[in-house]
């Protein structure tokens, strides 16, 4: 059900489908829809980063967010190789542009081309020597299937569809998506009616694109479920499945992972100028170079607070997580198999709080004084 500290539901429902009557009798034939898989709406681009200065650890934390866009371009079928998945994806951001390399297995042409495609969104602004950072490329478990049935290959055609939603699921932004159900209707001339949720903007703008999809000519009625999730919330819907809240968090997760990551890379930017500074003042004091040194110590130790806050905002998501599955688990004992790994990364996390408190201590410390 779970794989290490991240897991992917699926879900399988009942459709009506308008065939011929079996056997002479009036009764459509409810056919089973498999492809209903969650969808991220964080993977219709990027979050808004600070990337500035750009070094290894910020491009690291920078690839790292990407993480449901990668995760995206692996639910369709054609863009896997069918080997073991164990890609790696490697960027040198330079003055000329962007580079992208890939290694290891998992990925075609066209998943590799895709993940390339979510790394080219991300604006990277390197300073002097080219910034390189590798990263694993993170595909879940579930692919959409075709040919099973009618109804199933529609539900397929609109769960690949959904990155054509994008603007519609960006007038959401941080907020939690709303659990969402669609009525399809699809006509044997090709026509085909999709009616979401309320009867409101939001609603309305999926309903419409929706419907402009090609979903082909055979004669369907179902309901799908949307199964949306934001790894950009803060928070999940309480309405929604165990599971689902789960994946809600396993998403946020990672990006306050990533955060944790660019915020140590730009403490630690911050850390080698003023070191560079204090060697030069030491050697030949000049005017105002003292005052130029303060303000660079200052800005160290705002780069320890913000990694700090970071670490705390990491915690507080893994405890919630935490919760979760101690409280499922009393239901269903597969929710164990995450707990282990919950517990480890509060403990590691928890851990990196006592170490950048101790160290912020010490930048405070070695601060010029003033007299």
């Amino acid at each position: 059900m779970f794989a290490g500290c991240a897991t992917t539901s699926s879900s399988t429902t009942t459709a009506t489908a308008e065939t011929k009557p079996v056997l002479g009798t009036t009764e459509p034939t409810k056919l089973a829809i498999t492809n209903v898989i969650p969808f991220d709406i964080a993977a219709c681009g990027p979050r808004e980063l600070n990337l500035t200065p750009l070094t290894n650890e910020v491009l690291t934390g920078a690839l790292l967010s990407l993480s449901p866009a990668y995760q995206e371009c692996f639910v369709d079928k054609k863009n896997r190789d069918g080997q073991q998945f164990d890609l790696k994806v490697k960027v040198t951001a330079a003055d000329l542009g962007t580079t992208v390399e890939f290694s290891g297995n998992g990925a075609t042409a066209s998943g590799k081309q895709c993940v390339e495609a979510a790394i080219k969104r991300l604006t990277l602004k390197p300073t002097g020597a080219p910034i390189v950072a590798e990263v694993p490329v993170v595909a879940g478990p579930q692919t959409v299937s075709f040919g099973e049935n009618a109804a199933n290959d529609i539900a397929g055609k609109l769960r690949l569809g959904q990155l054509t939603q994008c603007v519609c699921y960006e007038k959401l932004g941080t907020v939690v998506p709303p659990a969402l159900s669609a009525d399809v209707d699809v006509s044997s001339d090709g026509k085909a009616k999709v009616s979401v949720g309320k009867d409101d903007e939001f609603s309305n703008c999926l309903a419409e694109r929706f419907s402009a999809l090609d979903l082909g000519k055979e004669p369907v009625k179902l309901k799908w479920p949307l199964l949306l999730k934001n790894s950009y919330a803060t928070d999940v819907d309480p309405g929604a499945t165990p599971a689902l809240k789960f994946q809600q968090l396993d998403g946020i997760r990672a990006q306050r992972t990533a955060d944790v990551i660019i915020a140590a890379g730009k403490r630690y930017a911050s850390a080698v100028e003023y070191d560079a500074m204090a060697k030069d003042y030491k050697r030949k004091p000049a005017k105002g170079a003292l005052d130029k040194l303060k303000a660079k110590c200052s800005e160290v130790i705002a780069g320890d607070d913000a990694q700090l806050a970071q670490v705390k905002s990491l915690i507080g998501v893994l405890e919630n997580s935490q919760k979760l599955v101690q409280e499922e688990k009393k239901k269903d004992p597969a929710w164990e198999q995450v707990e282990a790994s919950l517990a480890q990364q509060l403990t590691s996390s928890t851990g990196e709080v006592v170490r950048i408190e101790a160290q912020r201590k010490n930048d405070e410390g070695a601060c010029p004084k003033t007299k």
